[in-house]
């Protein structure tokens, strides 16, 4: 054999060959980003951006931005958010503490939703952040178009909230004969203290002293007939969700103050039982009132319509780890046997006054707000209602590990 003969080219030994290797692997990690639907960002220990996918190019193209444009922004909000205005928002800056935070590693991981609409259409994201493995440090953020969740998602709280409205008014409908006594009891007095106005103004003995009290006392009871419709007004709202911050205390009055009188005219006590002090909460509290209103008033009725001597309800709130728990307890006929869960379907109900929305708009109600509602017969007599939601988190606390 010759062994001049010059060998195969795949059996060849070149020098070139690590670095044709590197350049093969750099075009094979380039094409697998490419290839992923979702937007992907590399980032360095500074929030550089190293790399960027066809994907989040493509986005950015739509909003008009240029690659050049992202080396002049502060890298600190440069990949935290692909923001469609000229300044980026709260939730930017959100974004880009969790970004630092997962680089200087304070998280393994950080994720955020949030709304990215541009001039073409409405669009949602879900970004994602993970540490860089291996020597070099940095993070991988990735952003995963949602939007069609997310409008799954508000169709269906429409057509909810529409329901809890329908349940509100079927609520109202139940209170009506007690309304109609609560908001007699202001007016026919001002229209007594009107008839002592009118005598103290007029004739001989007429004093003025007296004449100023009797027309504050006029004030005080249209006031409180303006009180009363002002909370059902409140209560019937059929306004978009409105998700805010709100003391347990203040909700829970609110919902005392629609029930009280509907439970005094049927000759129920309630008693509250409730530490001191409250956290508070995250959601629309009207809904949450809602929830807190319908379990009131069908435990009144329970009572009510049985006849019960022992006619009381107990309202018992059990703050807990990272939740709080609202039970309803009364003195009524309890639950129909094996019916704990079906007193949830919709158009159950056990009155003829009633819908049989109430209690599974409810439910509903309480899972959209991360919370969960269930009934159980009591030990010895009546129901149990558990009605928990979980406590508002303070992004000023020292907790080491926040949700996200």
């Amino acid at each position: 054999m010759n062994d001049s003969v010059p060998k195969s080219a795949p059996d060849a030994i070149h020098p070139h060959d690590g670095l044709d290797q590197l350049v093969v692997s750099s075009h094979l990690h380039r094409s697998v980003l490419d290839a992923l639907p979702a937007q992907i960002a590399v980032l360095d220990q500074e929030a550089r951006l190293l790399a960027v996918n066809r994907a989040w190019r493509a986005f950015s193209a739509e909003q008009g931005r240029d690659d050049h444009v992202w080396k002049d922004s502060d890298p600190r909000t440069l990949a935290a958010c692909r923001w469609s205005g000229e300044q980026p928002d709260a939730i930017a800056l959100t974004a880009a503490r969790g970004i630092e935070d997962v680089i200087q590693g304070r998280r393994l991981c950080f994720s955020i939703e949030y709304p990215c609409h541009t001039a073409q259409r409405q669009c949602w994201l879900l970004m994602r952040a993970f540490p860089l493995q291996g020597e070099q440090e940095g993070a991988v953020v990735t952003y995963l178009d949602i939007t069609e969740r997310r409008l799954a998602e508000e169709e269906a709280r429409r057509a909810r909230d529409a329901l809890a409205r329908v349940a509100r008014l079927d609520a109202v409908g139940v209170l009506a004969s007690s309304l109609v006594h609560e908001l007699l009891q202001p007016l026919s007095a001002a229209g007594f203290y009107c008839s002592a106005a009118g005598q103290l103004a007029k004739g001989p003995s007429a004093d003025p002293r007296r004449l100023l009290e009797v027309i504050r006392c006029i004030d005080d009871q249209v006031h409180r007939a303006g009180d009363i419709m002002e909370r059902l007004r409140a209560f019937l709202r059929g306004l978009k969700v409105h998700r805010v911050r709100v003391p347990v205390d203040q909700v829970l009055k609110r919902a005392l103050d629609l029930v009280r009188w509907f439970a005094n005219d049927r000759q129920v006590r309630l008693e509250l039982i409730a530490p001191g002090e409250l956290p508070e909460i995250e959601g629309d509290p009207v809904q949450i009132e809602q929830v807190l209103v319908n379990l009131i008033c069908n435990a009144v009725q329970a009572i009510d319509m049985s006849g019960c001597v022992q006619r009381e309800v107990r309202i018992e709130v059990v703050p807990g780890l990272g939740e709080i728990e609202f039970i309803v307890r009364d003195t009524g006929p309890g639950l129909p046997p094996g019916r704990q869960a079906a007193i949830f379907d919709i158009f159950e109900s056990n009155t003829e006054a009633g819908l049989g929305l109430g209690l599974a708009i409810s439910r509903a109600i309480a899972e959209d707000h991360g919370g969960r509602l269930w009934a159980e017969p009591a030990p010895t007599e009546g129901a149990v209602f558990h009605f928990t939601l979980p406590t508002a988190w303070d992004e000023d606390s020292n907790d080491s590990n926040p949700p996200v």
